[in-house]
């Protein structure tokens, strides 16, 4: 009799226990997606005040667009070693309409590839390969560009494809 109850509370148990697994286990990927929801939604905060009311002596964020360039492939600036560099960029400009200028000025993209070729090809190798040095060449970059654009309407310019051979 008392192995009865036994074999019972087993079963029990062994009929509990997969039901269980699978409540855990959706409690802790429920759990992590509201994590991640919460982190990559900026954590909650926001910019208005607590009373709902955004802060009276903040500024408008200007607005941005991204500006795409073309694939540049130049070739280093190292005299021992025949060394090449493939680059794809984007630059944050607060001026919306440099796009449109661009496709239909070529002497403005003329003058924008030129300036970015310079730089570019001006670099060596060991310039290039150090986390300083990338981010080096995206300020030099963006300051050649804010002389060919409207003064700062270049706000970054980011690497979307950096290959260095």
């Amino acid at each position: 009799m008392a192995e009865d109850q036994k074999e019972q509370q087993a079963e029990k148990k062994s009929k509990l226990m997969p039901i269980l697994l699978i409540v855990v286990g959706l409690l802790v990927v429920g759990g992590g997606s509201a994590a991640g929801v919460y982190f990559f939604t900026g954590g909650g905060s926001s910019d208005a005040a607590p009373g709902g009311t955004a802060d009276a002596g903040a500024a408008p964020a200007a607005e941005q667009s991204i500006l795409s360039f073309d694939t540049f492939v130049v070739n280093l600036a190292d005299p021992k070693k025949d060394r090449f560099m493939k680059a794809t960029m984007r630059a944050v400009v607060t001026d919306t309409d440099l796009e449109s200028r661009l496709a239909t000025e070529p002497l403005l993209k003329a003058r924008t590839r030129d300036r970015i070729l310079s730089v570019l090809s001006a670099r060596s190798f060991d310039e290039i390969t150090s986390p300083t040095g990338k981010e080096t060449l995206r300020r030099e970059l963006a300051r050649e560009l804010n002389q060919v654009f409207p003064a700062g309407s270049v706000d970054e310019v980011l690497f979307a494809e950096l290959i260095i051979q």
